[in-house]
């Protein structure tokens, strides 16, 4: 029989107006790689910040290592072996990679640290895991599939026995993932036991050896990954068969030009020149680094441009700042929502409000009363889960929190928005409801431009795609002439 290493026993968690977890078990072997799974909403950060002391349970019994865990903070779970990497990752910029590596551990007495013996160690660390990484570079100059690896090798300083993955893969390369596999079955088969939270169900199949399904702050299944699929692990995510869908349009009442970026050069960019009509959903793919996020900040002005021309319905307008951009119809949804999409301390309401203030202006100040009856109009609408608009958005799931940030684009009336991995984070239920959304706002004469590193969201959705490889547009395809392979070879070959 394997070994137990981790048993969580009927943790409950309720924060204000939401229960979060209710009775839910999670057993871990020693060694294995256990797959933790479950839509938006459904427990998982909550169930691993209660394992890590971020949180504390309102109910329930935590056994590491054939004791019980009584006593939880952040220090003491890393004390035990505990750590967890999450995917806003917790590097310091600034320092070296040596530095991130022992931070809190490294070596020396007398106020004097001892940086001989800090590079050794760090490079133990580095030839570990078989990675070729300048201990001197700074963290901040580090890829983000590099990042990861420095993360992981602060777990290994720390003398970790269990690591929680956070959604490891959402932002990596193919080479990065692929080094990103083979470091776990190195780390496995040095008997670290790993916890594996991902959407990415496809990948589960190449790391995992068991699954555990939430859904709605409860169990549903723990199955060796061998014994199922996809397409089971996804009705037992959402609870019911998820049929595919197509949610490109026919192109009926497409007009003009909505939007022309001519000739975008900045240092990133070098001459990108794209369009969309009214009524359309164009994609920008390409692999990470190739230039999509940028381009998107530079029509938004948060990019200066060094050269080009942006029209706005045939209207010639500089982009100059968001103000600018925003006052133009254009809408952004960022790739980190969390940091440059949402006030997640405020209520439901204000976050949906934010822009369209000018439009409740009354007499004496702000109809506060027609705010809130807007902004439940759009919650409705949308389909966002929440007790009221009164909620703190921190308290909501990834899908729900990028709908508010739809919500507050749609109450401003943005005719153009930017959409930058709109799905990224969030599971299969959500992404579809996205895409609904994304679809019936261009049916009403909106225009979108999607940024995804996956291919499958894009070609689901999207009526042309451009595809980008290092700063520049090297193709151009119309929805019947979408083909993976082609696509992805001018991805990454240019031609």
């Amino acid at each position: 029989m394997p070994e137990v290493i981790l048993e969580m026993k009927h943790i409950s968690k309720t924060f204000p107006g939401v229960r979060a977890l209710e009775d839910v078990d999670l057993l871990v072997n020693r060694g294995e790689v256990h797959c933790l799974i479950g839509a938006n909403g459904a427990g998982k950060s909550t169930l691993m910040k209660i394992l890590s002391g971020a949180y504390v349970r309102d109910r329930g019994e935590i056994i590491f290592n054939g004791e019980p865990i009584k006593e939880t903070s952040p220090i003491l779970t890393r004390k035990r072996g505990i750590l967890v990497v999450y995917q806003e990752l917790s590097l310091v910029n600034e320092l070296s990679v040596v530095e991130n590596i022992l931070l809190n551990n490294l070596p020396g007495g007398n106020f004097k640290i001892d940086w001989k013996t800090a590079h050794r160690l760090a490079g133990q660390y580095i030839e570990q895991l078989g990675v070729d990484i300048n201990p001197n570079a700074m963290a901040g100059d580090l890829s983000i599939g590099s990042r990861q690896l420095v993360e992981i090798m602060k777990c290994l300083a720390a003398n970790s026995k269990l690591i929680v993955m956070d959604e490891p893969s959402a932002t990596l390369s193919k080479d990065e993932f692929n080094t990103l596999m083979r470091i776990i079955a190195t780390l496995r088969g040095q008997g670290i036991t790993i916890i594996y939270i991902s959407h990415r169900l496809e990948e589960l199949f190449t790391v995992g050896d068991r699954v555990s399904v939430l859904k709605d702050g409860k169990n549903v299944v723990t199955k060796s990954i061998s014994e199922t699929n996809v397409d089971e692990l996804v009705e037992y995510m959402i609870g019911y068969k998820l049929t595919t869908n197509s949610y490109k349009s026919g192109g009926e009442g497409r007009k003009g030009n909505l939007l022309e970026a001519r000739h975008f050069t900045t240092n990133k960019l070098k001459d990108v020149s794209v369009n969309l009509h009214e009524k359309e959903i164009v994609g920008l793919y390409g692999l990470v680094g190739s230039g999509r996020t940028e381009f998107l900040r530079a029509i938004y002005g948060v990019d200066k441009i060094q050269n080009g021309e942006l029209y706005i319905s045939g209207k010639k307008c500089i982009p100059q700042s968001a103000r600018h951009s925003i006052k133009n119809g254009i809408g952004m949804l960022p790739e980190n929502r969390k940091m440059q999409g949402l006030v997640l301390k405020l209520p439901v309401w204000q976050n949906i409000c934010m822009v369209a203030l000018k439009r409740f202006r009354g007499r004496v100040g702000l109809n506060y009363s027609r705010i809130r009856e807007e902004s439940r109009r759009f919650i409705g609408d949308l389909d966002i889960k929440t007790p009221n608009e009164m909620i703190q958005t921190v308290y909501l799931s990834g899908g729900n929190q990028q709908k508010i940030i739809l919500a507050k684009w749609l109450m401003q009336n943005s005719k153009i928005l930017l959409v930058d991995e709109p799905t990224q984070g969030i599971d299969v239920r959500a992404k579809s409801e996205i895409y609904r959304i994304l679809r019936q706002v261009t049916d009403q004469g909106h225009g979108v431009i999607i940024a995804s590193s996956e291919l499958e969201e894009l070609t689901n959705i999207c009526d042309r795609i451009f595809v980008m490889f290092q700063g520049r547009i090297v193709a151009e395809f119309g929805k019947d002439e979408f083909k993976d392979s082609v696509i992805l070879q001018y991805a990454v070959a240019g031609r």
